[in-house]
């Protein structure tokens, strides 16, 4: 079947390389990717266009590649083959039990969606993550200390097989499956077209956000992660160290924020003991007015700008936000807090007189534990139950043309943050994964799971035909693979 033929089977829409709409449409959310010239790619509409683009591209020996919101860091989701874009399956419909999120959804429209249905889901920390990458890596994000991962409220889910066939799995259908795809990364044993989740209560939250010199950077870093971990579950926070030209005045700054399932009063007691914990004071503190949980959300991530506006730019007559420049990038899992030593040498790798030659960079760190944690390491795919933090740097440049040195830079810098990185490191998480990836992976990714993880891909995709450079496999990993 040739390309055009497929176009007159699909409900939805398929862009073709001589159509006005192939430069966007091959786009993710890094600038990087846009020089990758897919095959096609398929809107889908419906889960039996997911269905015919299966079957087409296994008739014609074409890589599949799965998209959802497009954020894969290394660019899973796209490649020379026909790429299934389910960004119009993006429905979000509340029953009784449960949502059902379409597996190309964005957070927040599925936030404002169910803004006046008295429950919510929960989300990462980027607002135009899609359901199917964010659910099926594990799910992790401010709520995850009070409600646990996103796979861990998935219930249910549709998905078509590498033989074009859809099947339901949950607990009591396709098990097997059904585990697998709570922490084994998309694209991996089939296309999910649909998640069933539990729904959380749409409680009141507070927002927050502290400013602080980077020269008390030591002290604060080692004192917040302290406060986390001893924090109550109801606290998310993340903290980044950004470089001179996103800080006040051109100085570099270490931003603290998130939000909390509590009170004003709550916030600003926590505040004052990181504060103390620190042994210094803050730039500016900001905490907002308790808010609905999607209101509350919305502002964290998208500011000012409307639903519409907060779209990535191109993909809708209002939509403004921002695409990633090049980039490499080294993350780790880690198990507990660091020491004022370790701080330091993290850090180090951060480099502040990076700033002297506008070297653009942050290290982000994202607080994990509380009730994700209480999950035995085997009960889903995702094996990381002693992780308390997502600890990584990201190096960009946003005009590789004009900077031919810029990627062995950058790769270089990556690979010095992983070093740092190293000793505190407790695994990896396959939705933010490093630039470059040792040969022990799969074990990285999934622990103990693996072994589980490669019965599964054998009983459901045998031909390995759903795959990208670090899908779970049967065959051996590589020593090293270098997005």
């Amino acid at each position: 079947m040739r390309a055009a033929a497929l176009r007159d089977r699909i409900g939805g829409e398929l862009v073709l390389p001589d159509d006005a709409g192939y430069a966007l449409a091959i786009q993710l959310q890094n600038t990087e990717y846009d020089t990758v010239e897919p095959y096609a790619v398929a809107y889908c509409a419906s889960e039996e266009d997911v269905a015919r683009c299966v079957r087409h591209a296994r008739d014609r020996g074409l890589r599949l590649h799965v998209r959802g919101g497009g954020h894969s860091f290394n660019g899973w989701s796209t490649g020379e083959g026909l790429v299934v874009d389910l960004s119009r399956m993006s429905h979000t419909v509340a029953e009784e039990a449960v949502v059902r999120l379409g597996a190309g959804v964005r957070s927040l429209d599925a936030l404002d969606v169910l803004r006046t249905r008295g429950r919510q889901i929960v989300t990462g920390t980027f607002p135009t993550v899609g359901a199917g990458g964010f659910l099926t890596g594990g799910g992790i994000g401010w709520q995850t200390r009070r409600f646990g991962l996103g796979s861990d409220l998935v219930t249910a889910a549709r998905v078509v097989l590498a033989d074009g066939r859809t099947v339901r799995c949950s607990a009591a259908e396709e098990p097997d499956l059904y585990w697998a795809l709570r922490g084994g990364g998309g694209g991996t044993f089939g296309v999910v077209t649909e998640f069933e989740v539990r729904p959380v209560e749409a409680p009141t939250l507070v927002a927050f956000e502290t400013l602080w010199a980077y020269d008390d950077a030591v002290e604060v870093l080692t004192a917040w992660q302290e406060w986390a971990v001893e924090g109550p579950d109801e606290l998310g926070t993340s903290l980044v160290v950004l470089p001179g030209m996103f800080g006040p005045g051109g100085r570099p700054v270490v931003r603290v924020w998130g939000v909390h399932l509590g009170t004003a009063e709550e916030v600003r007691a926590g505040l004052d003991e990181l504060a103390e914990r620190a042994g210094s004071k803050p730039l500016s503190r900001t905490v907002g007015p308790p808010g609905g949980y999607a209101e509350v959300m919305h502002e964290a991530l998208c500011g000012s700008k409307t639903v519409a506006q907060c779209h990535r730019t191109g993909t809708g007559p209002e939509a403004e936000g921002h695409r990633h420049p090049y980039t490499r990038q080294s993350y780790r899992l880690t198990g507990r807090a660091a020491t004022r030593a370790e701080s330091a040498a993290l850090l180090d790798a951060w480099d502040p007189a990076l700033d002297a030659v506008g070297q653009e960079r942050y290290l982000l760190c994202i607080a994990l534990g509380g009730a994700a944690n209480r999950v035995p390491r085997t009960a889903t795919a995702y094996a990381h139950r002693d992780a308390r933090f997502l600890i990584g740097y990201q190096f960009a440049c946003r005009d590789v043309a004009g900077d031919a040195a810029a990627p062995a830079r950058l790769t270089a810098l990556a690979d010095r943050a992983a070093t740092a990185l190293a000793p505190l490191a407790c695994g990896s998480y396959i939705n933010f994964p490093s630039s470059r990836v040792g040969g022990d992976w799969e074990t990285e990714y999934f622990g103990e799971n693996r072994g589980r993880l490669r019965a599964v891909k054998r009983a459901y995709d045998p031909e390995d035909f759903f795959r990208h450079a670090q899908s779970i496999g049967h065959s051996a990993p590589t020593t090293e693979v270098e997005s």
